[in-house]
C-alpha cells in the first residue's frame, strides 16, 4: 500500500514537471516542495510548513525519504527491477564501507546561507530530479551518475550523501538521545573523536570556500531580475534551470567553466539579440529558493538588472551620422542626447535613475557587429 502512494506522488511530481514546459509559473514546483528549500522562502506559511515537517522528521526517522522523495523511489525501483532480474529478493551488502556525510553537508548549507558561503542546495533530490526535465541542465549528469551507481550499489546515495537526508538524521538526533542505549552511543570514545574530527574539516571547509568565493568574485555576470546580492546568490542558487527555461525571450543563459567553478550551472543574462520586456517576470516568479526575489510588473520600473554604459567612439553620432535609435526605443525613457562641450557634438546621456538595465538599447542598436556596439549593459549592482 506505501509503495502505491509513493507512485501516486511520484506520477503526481513528474506532471507537475512536464506542464511546466507550457505554463511557466509550475516549473518551480517540483524543487519548490523540497522540504530543504521551504525555511528559506522566508514566509509565515512556509515557516509553519517548515515547523510541522521538522516535528515529524523528529518523531519518525527519515519520513520524508520513506513517503515522498522522488530520487528516492527512483533507486527504489531501479532496485527492484535488479532483484527481478537477477532472480533474488535481496541484495548482498556490499563490502565497501563509507562514511556517511550527508549530515555534514546540511550543516554545511545551512551555516553557508547565513554567511553567502555556497552551498549543496543542488544536492537536493527534488532539484536533481526536477533538472531530467530542464533539457540541457547542468544538474541532469549528476542525475544520471547517480542513476548508474545506484543499479550496482542501492541507497548508496540516500544513505552517505544525500543532504535532505542528512538535515533529517540532524533533526533525529535529540530523539535518539532521549534513549538509553543511543545516549551511550553517543558518549562512546571512538564516536565522539571522530565527530570532533568530521566538525574540524567541515571547518576547514568553510573557510576554504569562503575565501576561494570572495577572491573569484570579480568580474559577476548579470543575474537574472530580483537577484540577490551575489554571494547570497552563488548559495542560494539550485542551478535547476527554472528561470532559464521559464524566459519567453530565451534571454537567461546557463553559465559552465567560463569564470569560476562556483558559477557552474548559474543563470546569466545576454542581452544581444533580446531584452527584458518591461512586463514579463517570470524568472524571479519561479524560482524555488529566495535566489531571485518576486519582482510584480508594477515594481520593475524600480527593480535593476544591470546599467547601460556607451562606448561613444563606436556610436553613429561619433562619425556625424543620424541616429537616434537608442532614445527612440528605451521604454523607460533613459536616454536623452544632449550637447557636449568637450566632443563638440551630440552624443547619447543615459540617465542612471531611470536605466534599468533592460537591453532593448543594445537590441536595437543598429551598429551590425557586436563587439563594436556602443552601448552594453554591465552589472554594477553586485559589488
Amino acid at each position: 500500500m506505501r509503495y502505491r502512494y509513493k507512485i501516486l506522488i511520484f506520477l503526481g511530481i513528474i506532471i507537475l514537471s512536464v506542464l511546466g514546459w507550457y505554463y511557466p509559473l509550475l516549473a518551480a514546483y517540483p524543487a519548490a516542495i523540497s522540504p530543504l528549500l521551504i525555511p528559506i522562502r522566508l514566509s509565515g506559511f512556509a515557516l509553519f510548513v517548515g515547523l510541522l515537517l521538522a516535528f515529524c522528521c523528529f518523531v519518525k526517522h527519515r519520513i520524508l525519504c520513506r513517503t515522498v522523495c522522488p530520487l528516492g523511489f527512483c533507486f527504489l525501483t531501479i532496485s527492484k527491477i535488479r532483484n527481478t532480474i537477477i532472480g533474488t529478493k535481496r541484495l548482498p551488502p556490499y563490502s565497501v564501507t563509507f562514511p556517511k556525510i550527508g549530515i555534514f553537508l546540511a550543516i554545511f548549507t545551512w551555516f553557508g546561507l547565513l554567511i553567502g558561503v555556497t552551498g549543496f542546495l543542488w544536492l537536493d533530490p527534488f532539484v536533481l530530479f526536477s533538472s531530467l526535465f530542464r533539457g540541457l541542465s547542468p544538474l541532469l549528469p549528476v542525475f544520471v551518475i547517480l542513476l548508474v551507481v545506484s543499479c550496482f550499489v542501492p541507497a548508496f546515495w540516500c544513505r552517505h550523501f544525500c543532504p535532505l537526508g542528512g538535515t533529517q538524521d540532524f533533526l533525529y538526533i535529540p530523539n535518539t538521545i532521549f534513549r538509553r542505549r543511543s545516549k551511550i552511543r553517543l558518549l562512546e570514545r571512538r564516536r565522539f573523536l571522530g565527530f570532533g574530527l568530521k566538525l574540524l574539516f567541515l571547518g576547514i571547509l568553510f573557510e576554504i570556500s569562503r575565501r576561494y568565493t570572495q577572491k573569484n568574485i570579480v568580474s559577476i555576470p548579470i543575474r537574472p531580475l530580483g537577484a540577490v546580492y551575489e554571494k547570497l546568490f552563488l548559495s542560494r542558487c539550485t542551478r535547476c534551470g527554472a528561470c532559464v527555461q521559464a524566459c519567453p525571450a530565451s534571454l537567461l543563459k546557463t553559465q559552465y567553466f567560463e569564470t569560476s567553478i562556483f558559477n557552474y550551472g548559474t543563470p546569466y543574462a545576454v542581452f544581444d539579440p533580446a531584452w527584458c520586456k518591461a512586463e514579463c517576470t517570470l524568472c524571479s516568479q519561479v524560482c524555488p529558493s529566495g535566489a531571485l526575489r518576486k519582482i510584480l510588473p508594477a515594481e520593475k520600473k524600480k527593480t535593476k538588472l544591470g546599467l547601460a554604459v556607451l562606448t561613444f567612439e563606436h556610436c553613429r553620432l561619433y562619425d556625424d551620422r543620424e541616429c537616434s535609435i537608442c532614445g527612440r526605443e528605451c521604454p523607460y525613457e533613459a536616454v536623452t542626447f544632449e550637447w557636449s562641450e568637450s566632443e563638440y557634438r551630440k552624443m547619447p546621456i543615459i540617465d542612471t535613475e531611470k536605466c534599468t538595465g533592460c537591453g532593448r538599447c543594445v537590441a536595437f542598436c543598429p551598429v551590425e557587429h557586436s563587439r563594436t556596439k556602443p552601448l552594453r549593459i554591465c552589472n554594477c549592482l553586485h559589488k
